[in-house]
């Protein structure tokens, strides 16, 4: 892989591990529904400024490209310094890839493949709670059919099963001793 192959890795890694604002405005689609194809765009512009001005880029216009794309893409007015650091950090990345160093775009490489894993297994976690929220809910759903398969024997016993029976039978209306009337449904 070339120096210039290996700095538009690192942009990209850049952009889509690193950046919370831009990664945020893709995620949210703060941009629109191509919030992602916007992203890439800002990838490709970035490179190219880079392969016109070399060594030269400035720190100070290339957080100027950034919170204009930023707030002309993506709607979004940065007030956290991010675009300065992620300059800084992209001015880094270059001068590391020219040089034949490939370290940091190697980091960002491995930030992401354990940010992937760890996403994998947060999904599975959460695939595991939803089925146990499930459960919980056929078990809720299974009370309130009257289906009483949690209930304890003395609790049973204490309801008078009888005339609860005898009364929704008949579909009158079932007053208890209060004066309040029992809400069923209709069958």
């Amino acid at each position: 892989m070339s120096s210039r192959e290996k700095f538009t890795q690192g942009v990209s890694l850049l952009f889509k591990t690193q950046w919370t604002a831009l990664k945020l405005a893709v995620d949210m689609q703060w941009g629109g529904h191509d919030s992602e194809d916007k992203r890439d765009w800002l990838i490709d512009v970035i490179v190219d400024y880079f392969n016109k001005n070399g060594k030269n880029t400035d720190v100070d216009d290339l957080e100027t490209i950034l919170n204009q794309v930023m707030t002309d893409e993506f709607n979004t007015l940065l007030e956290d310094d991010s675009a300065y650091q992620i300059s800084q950090d992209l001015i880094k990345i270059y001068h590391e890839c020219i040089q034949g160093n490939y370290s940091t775009v190697d980091l960002l490489q491995s930030k992401q493949k354990s940010v992937k894993q760890n996403s994998k297994k947060a999904k599975n976690y959460e695939d595991d709670e939803d089925d146990e929220d499930s459960s919980d809910e056929y078990d809720e759903k299974s009370l309130e059919n009257g289906e009483n398969s949690t209930m304890e024997s003395d609790e049973i016993t204490s309801i008078n099963n009888s005339t609860i029976t005898t009364k929704l039978s008949k579909n009158k209306p079932i007053i208890d001793d209060d004066g309040f009337t029992l809400v069923t449904r209709k069958r």
